[in-house]
């Protein structure tokens, strides 16, 4: 066979390839990624990876093991918006006569002042007082219940107690909404 002094032995094809040089000891590391990079090789490894990938075998992940579907690279293009801070007002409790420090967690009263949920659940708690093994819990939209557990375990609803109504509910949600920077 024909011996070029520039080959090396075992490297025919580096030899007559004008972008890679003779000698492979004096070649950096970033002249040969992009010479790769060049002539499309990280993209045959990379399919090549995927492949080997999709033929192992057993489960080697939980997401695997519950059957949740393989995350994907798919990225939202659409805009996010900016999210806003409260400013808080720090206005006082019309029951406890303390300072609201979360706006966004306190209602409105009959008197529509602003009142503590705390304050709210412990008046409710004295105004419907509960027997063994009843809770009372909010229900959302400004309205709580009286809850207790069936022969079964479940819980049911004993009494609905509305303490907002939708015309307050909506008035708060929209006083928060005005005092957000």
């Amino acid at each position: 066979m024909f011996q070029d002094p520039g080959v090396i032995s075992g490297s025919f094809f580096i030899a007559y390839l004008p972008e890679i040089p003779h000698n492979l000891g004096i070649m950096k590391k970033n002249q040969y990624k992009s010479y790769s990079k060049k002539n499309g090789r990280n993209a045959r490894d990379r399919r090549k990876r995927k492949k080997e990938d999709s033929r192992l075998v057993g489960f080697t992940t939980l997401s695997q093991v519950v059957g949740a579907p393989k995350p994907h690279s798919y990225h939202s293009h659409l805009p996010v918006e900016k999210s806003r801070i409260i400013k808080e007002p720090f206005e006082t409790c019309a029951i406890c006569s303390q300072r609201i420090d979360n706006i966004a967690m306190a209602m409105i009263s009959a008197d529509n002042r602003p009142v503590h949920f705390d304050c709210v659940l412990e008046e409710l708690k004295k105004a419907y007082p509960l027997r063994d093994g009843q809770i009372m819990s909010y229900c959302g939209k400004g309205s709580f219940a009286i809850f207790e557990k069936d022969e079964e375990g479940r819980w049911i609803t004993v009494q609905k107690i509305p303490y907002e109504d939708a015309e307050r509910y909506a008035r708060s949600k929209s006083y928060v909404e005005e005092n957000k920077i």
